[in-house]
């Protein structure tokens, strides 16, 4: 028996640290890191962009909206998480953790702010979070061209 506990035990922690962002060796390793992390969010923003478009526009049903642009913010959420993980390996690189967390928080923001404006069916206040989530992407295209 206290063989099973000890190897569901060593299994957990094997698991628990494979879950966990890998260390990052230098600043290009960095900067790679970063770049992926924004087009994914970019991802994340342009699918909650087009599902409140298509729901604005009266060709998707409330709940099919409401579930892309949720889905959207949860995407954004573990985007933003596993990036903030990641350890800066220099000074350098700390300057690019704080843009890519500030840009990271405010595009999750703005896809939280449209979940709720979606599912208070309030039009105004969709189009405003649709503003939102523009300029994140627009952030996250500048960010981009700084990477490449």
């Amino acid at each position: 028996m206290w063989r099973k506990v000890a190897f569901v035990a060593v299994l957990g922690s094997y698991l628990l640290l494979a879950a966990c962002a890998a260390p990052v060796p230098d600043d290009g390793a960095y900067r790679h890191a970063a770049l992926q992390t924004s087009m994914a969010m970019v991802s994340a923003l342009a699918s909650g962009q087009l599902a409140a478009q298509t729901g604005l526009r009266g060709n998707s049903f409330s709940p099919f909206t409401d579930g892309n642009v949720t889905d959207a913010e949860n995407d954004a959420g573990s985007v933003n998480s596993t990036f903030s993980s990641r350890q800066p390996p220099d000074a350098r690189s700390d300057a690019l953790r704080q843009k890519m967390l500030q840009a990271l928080s405010d595009g999750t923001s703005a896809l939280t702010d449209l979940r709720v404006a979606v599912r208070m069916g309030d039009r105004t206040q969709v189009r405003k979070a649709l503003a939102e989530v523009g300029k994140s992407l627009k952030t996250f295209d500048a960010l981009q061209q700084e990477l490449q």
